[in-house]
């Protein structure tokens, strides 16, 4: 048979003479919500897409030009920096190629002199003066021989 001790007998912290006691600091902690009189307050109306959000437009409006204001600047900005990532292998490699001739262009472009060094201007001085960078052109070398000739003409003569 169980037997009780004296210690088993004794009041403890969580023994039924201490529940009144938990059960009146709990309630002051947390007390009931009174219940009130007044009517319940009415729920909004659901947000649909016939909703009116504002200047008498539906939400459908909105959401539509705000998407096609998006889209627009998408579009734009990928036309303006030229965004298109290429598919193939064959594309990436003919846009190095691409790249790559256009980068020789523009250094042999850069070797070229400017026009008026290979033009020769009606009414214009010529210039005794040659630069080592010039290239002559074919008109300057022809002239060049035909005074060369003729100066030997003359020695002759």
């Amino acid at each position: 048979m169980l037997r009780l001790s004296e210690s088993s007998l004794r009041p403890g912290p969580l023994s039924v003479q201490s529940q009144p006691l938990a059960s009146a600091c709990l309630t002051l902690l947390s007390p009931d919500p009174q219940p009130s009189t007044a009517p319940p307050k009415p729920k909004p109306p659901p947000l649909t897409k016939e909703t009116v959000v504002f200047w008498d437009m539906r939400l459908w409006h909105v959401v539509g030009i705000f998407s096609l204001f998006v889209l627009s600047i998408i579009i734009t900005l990928c036309c303006v920096f030229n965004c298109r990532v290429p598919r193939t292998r064959k594309e990436i490699e003919a846009r190095y190629l691409q790249r790559k001739a256009a980068k020789m262009y523009t250094d042999k472009l850069e070797t070229v002199p400017p026009l008026n060094e290979l033009t020769e201007i009606p009414g214009e001085e010529k210039k005794k003066k040659k630069k080592k960078d010039s290239v002559d052109t074919v008109a300057i070398k022809v002239e060049e021989d035909e005074k060369n000739e003729a100066k030997k003409k003359k020695g002759e003569k």
